[in-house]
């Protein structure tokens, strides 16, 4: 059986998935609890509802590390990445077949054997081919197939 299907990955795509990607990882779920738990303490102490020490400016801050500062910093990473990479604006030409994916954009062509795959991973919306632990190929589900 033989795929062919054309993609196009725009950056509000792009930003969703790696955001999503970034923010299933145990360490970020661990920093969003903690996060979370900061501003329960904060407010409980304000409204003076349990008797809790007084917040110190370093847990505002760290506060501020992690709920602004940390998103910020991700965003402006994916935007670099996305608009630094010619190959994540391209059109994408896809032949996916039994015993490999070809790959065409408007500046390279890529040919992939199965066997060389690290990993194949399906979210909600995407397929993530990855070649290694830490690059994937993005193939949203809602593709335009021209053929089967």
């Amino acid at each position: 059986m033989k795929l062919k299907a054309k993609a196009k990955v725009t950056i509000r795509q792009y930003l969703k998935i790696l955001f999503s990607l970034t923010y299933s990882k145990p360490i970020m779920i661990f920093l969003i609890c903690f996060a979370s738990l900061m501003v329960l303490w904060i407010t409980l102490y304000h409204l003076h509802i349990l008797n809790l020490p007084k917040p110190v400016i370093y847990q505002y801050i760290t506060l501020l590390l992690i709920s602004v500062i940390q998103p910020v910093v991700i965003f402006t990473t994916i935007l670099r990445n996305y608009y630094s990479s010619n190959h994540l604006r391209e059109t994408l030409d896809m032949d996916l077949a039994e015993n490999e994916i070809k790959i065409r954009g408007e500046s390279f062509y890529m040919e992939i054997l199965w066997p060389k795959i690290y990993k194949i991973v399906e979210k909600k919306n995407w397929f993530l081919i990855y070649q290694n632990n830490l690059s994937a190929i993005l193939i949203p589900k809602k593709i335009y197939r021209r053929s089967r």
